[in-house]
């Protein structure tokens, strides 16, 4: 028996308030579908999502079930930069969760699909689909339109360190504000939306083919319309997240996630997920398979091309076909089907032709999106875990994004205690070529654990920084940072993590190739690893834990209750 037939033979008031919101007599004996979106004005990855909303409703209607459509929409991580709006931004991806979970649970529903685009959204509602083991079905909400010469929207803020130097004008400014981001859709470059996006379809919760479709295309809504179709025959055959989040599933969206040179913020997103199946995933085995797997997708920001252009090279199925012998091909999926399955029809299909078709209108091929295994982007995945004293449960580094000379650094460190001062001092011309920028008490329990783009940006977009000086933090780094930035510090600063106890003038040690992070000397000075340690102990005497930022509501809330940032950060 359906949920929500159990549920009517106790609470016979609620077939009442359901035909008093539009339902028939008839609607009432239908599986009930919850269709859950962040539709809203927050920002071009949520305002065109009712679109898809209404052709997956089609879809669920026209298999004979009902569809209910309920709403929490996310906050936009661009809009929130640079003030302390960001520090909502990664405790709204468990507050997300949560309202889903809400509207699933206290209502009867069967199934669920659920329909975003972006950062947080994505996770929150694979988050949720976990946590609630209903049949679930997620619908990527595609990628933006490429702006003119590539321009997109994280180029801005170094031109608008430009402008304030005066080297363009208002008007120039104005005319880049204008057409950086010319359509809807998650931004065009692969940062954690485009990544999250993958994610959900290497894990099999979103149709094959269905990520990152551009949105000014008829396809996206036609995925849509499929998934509410789709979400009847895994009710019907029992088909539940649980059954498709396996270990294997995860190791896939990581093989993927290295291939196409993904953003830090999955070891942030996939961890959550796999805690609500109860999966702990380690550091070392995004690390593992990173070395292992090369990045084949040549996309912006550490490649040439924006991310609608994979879609046209044949998406998550084209990376996923070159790395068959690296994926579990037994894995079940919301089709119904195994992905080795997927894989085979979606050539019989003819995807690939009608996708790459697309190509020719940029005189592009297939291979220039996406590298053949022999001839790579770059030779290894794009992360790298780090270790060390200064972090001795890890931290997180895009190294495919990082000039090679500075994979080994040795600088002077300029420690801050929060962003802002970090920036005040990066404006005025106080930090010198070669140092390490330290930020600290940006983690979770610090601060909410923000995302720093516009710090990064500032390094990269000045020429005597941009490939001599590293930034570490507790903190994270929006999908679209370049250069030498290590975040997820952990343990974090606000938990007494060795981040606190860093010093002016201290030697820090960024050591990518053989993975460490080391404080390795005092006053400029390097130092004997036992001299580190003491010293060290002898500063955490003499440590006081600072007060939390956060008295009230739900930033006080997160930061009392999350976890490390190598665990995933969630409450």
């Amino acid at each position: 028996m359906l949920r929500s037939q159990r549920l009517r033979r106790i609470n016979r008031q609620g077939d009442a308030l359901r035909l008093g919101t539009r339902w028939s007599v008839e609607d009432l004996d239908k599986p009930q579908v919850l269709v859950e979106s962040v539709y809203g004005d927050s920002h071009p990855g949520s305002v065109h999502l009712d679109r898809l909303v209404e052709a997956a409703v089609y879809g669920v209607y026209e298999r004979g079930a009902k569809p209910a459509v309920f709403t929490t929409t996310d906050m936009c991580d661009g809009i929130a930069q640079a003030h302390d709006g960001m520090n909502y931004s990664l405790a709204s991806r468990d507050i997300i969760a949560a309202m889903v979970e809400i509207h699933a649970m206290s209502h009867p529903h069967d199934a669920l699909i659920l329909i975003s685009s972006c950062d947080k959204s994505i996770p929150a509602h694979l988050m949720a689909a976990a946590r609630v083991d209903l049949p679930a079905i997620h619908i990527p909400g595609g990628a933006m339109m490429n702006g003119p010469e590539y321009l997109s929207s994280e180029m801005l803020y170094a031109e608008g360190v430009r402008f304030d130097r005066g080297k363009i004008s208002a008007q120039k400014l104005l005319q880049e504000q204008r057409n950086a981001c010319p359509s809807c859709g998650a931004c065009q470059f692969m940062g954690t939306a485009s990544t999250d996006q993958i994610i959900s379809e290497a894990l099999g919760m979103a149709l094959p083919g269905s990520a990152l479709i551009p949105t000014s295309l008829n396809q996206l809504r036609w995925a849509a319309n499929n998934a509410g179709k789709q979400i009847v025959t895994l009710l019907e055959k029992g088909i539940t997240p649980r059954m498709i989040l396996t270990e294997e599933a995860f190791e896939n969206a990581i093989v993927v996630h290295a291939a196409v040179a993904g953003s830090t913020n999955a070891l942030l997103h996939l961890p959550a997920i796999a805690h609500e199946v109860g999966i702990d995933l380690e550091p070392e085995l995004f690390d593992r398979i990173h070395r292992s797997i090369p990045v084949l997708a040549d996309i912006k920001t550490s490649g040439k091309y924006p991310a609608e252009y994979l879609w046209y090279a044949g998406g998550v199925p084209a990376i996923m076909e070159k790395l068959k012998d690296q994926l579990h091909l037994e894995v079940l999926t919301v089709t119904g089907k195994t992905l080795g399955e997927n894989l085979e029809r979606i050539k019989e299909e003819g995807f690939y032709e009608e996708t790459r078709a697309y190509l020719v209108n940029y005189n592009l091929r297939e291979q220039d999106i996406i590298r053949p295994r022999d001839n790579p982007f770059k030779p290894n995945g794009g992360i790298a875990i780090l270790k060390g004293n200064l972090a001795p449960e890890g931290a997180v580094v895009k190294h495919s994004a990082i000039e090679g000379e500075m994979h080994t650094h040795i600088g002077r460190a300029r420690p801050f205690d929060s962003e802002e001062s970090a920036i005040e001092a990066l404006l005025k011309g106080e930090i010198n070529p070669g140092e390490v920028v330290i930020i600290r008490y940006e983690g979770p329990k610090g601060s909410g654990m923000p995302e720093m783009l516009f710090t990064t940006e500032i390094i990269a977009s000045d020429p005597q920084l941009a490939t001599t000086t590293a930034l570490v933090t507790d903190g994270r780094f929006s999908g679209a940072t370049r250069g030498p930035a290590v975040g997820h510090i952990s343990p974090e600063a606000a938990d007494g993590g060795p981040l606190a106890l860093v010093e002016e003038n201290d030697l820090i040690k960024i050591d990518i190739p053989n993975r460490r992070l080391d404080i390795i000397g005092i006053e400029g000075e390097e130092r004997r690893k036992e001299e580190i340690e003491e010293i060290l102990r002898r500063r955490r005497e003499g440590w006081v834990r600072p007060s939390s930022r956060f008295t009230k509501g739900v930033l006080k809330l997160y930061s009392q209750l999350a976890v490390s940032p190598m665990k995933g950060g969630y409450m």
